[in-house]
């Protein structure tokens, strides 16, 4: 082993002054070893071109067929809204047809029953089912009781009804109301 010396146990290594020049290497060009080789990369580049141009048709035709496909459920949103509203409608129509359908049958059968009640009430009916049925005869002279109008009058608000304004039913209310007040 050799002594330490400068500090540095590593070897040192002599170097010459002027280095050594390389020996003259041929080195051929690379179209040399590859005739091919513009060309090949030519074809490449083509081929990425077309790849990137089919990719951006890819990617228009994907945008056009979402925008078709949005303005195509737009437009079913917008006639399936009409449809309904439509049929909402339509089935509103029919309820409405049916309860006019069961107004005028009610209305005929409320007239049904006013002139039922008309009949029976009908005074030459009246007389018929007293003379009939419960054996009543016509009064005697000495029977009727003639009642003075003053008598039978209820006035409505302090006002006094004339005689000839008063309805048919009023006149027999008022007549049943003094038999049994008797």
């Amino acid at each position: 082993m050799r002594y330490y010396s400068d500090g540095n146990l590593a070897e040192k290594l002599n170097r010459q002054s002027v280095p050594r020049e390389l020996p003259d290497v041929y080195i051929p060009q690379l179209d040399e070893i590859d005739p091919d080789h513009g060309n090949r990369e030519k074809r490449l580049v083509e081929k990425n071109n077309l790849r990137l141009q089919y990719k951006s048709l890819k990617r228009w035709r994907a945008k056009a067929s979402l925008r078709l496909l949005s303005v195509l459920l737009v437009l079913v949103t917008a006639v399936g809204y009409i449809v309904w509203r439509g049929a909402k409608l339509t089935e509103m129509s029919f309820y409405n047809a049916g309860l006019k359908r069961q107004i005028k049958e009610i209305d005929k059968e409320n007239s049904l029953l006013q002139d039922k009640i008309l009949s029976k009430t009908s005074l030459y009916n009246l007389k018929d089912i007293a003379s009939a049925e419960l054996g009543l005869q016509k009064p005697g002279s000495e029977q009727i009781v003639h009642i003075p109008a003053t008598v039978l009058m209820k006035p409505l608000d302090d006002e006094v009804m004339n005689v000839m304004t008063r309805m048919p039913m009023e006149s027999i209310e008022l007549i049943e109301s003094w038999v049994r007040s008797r």
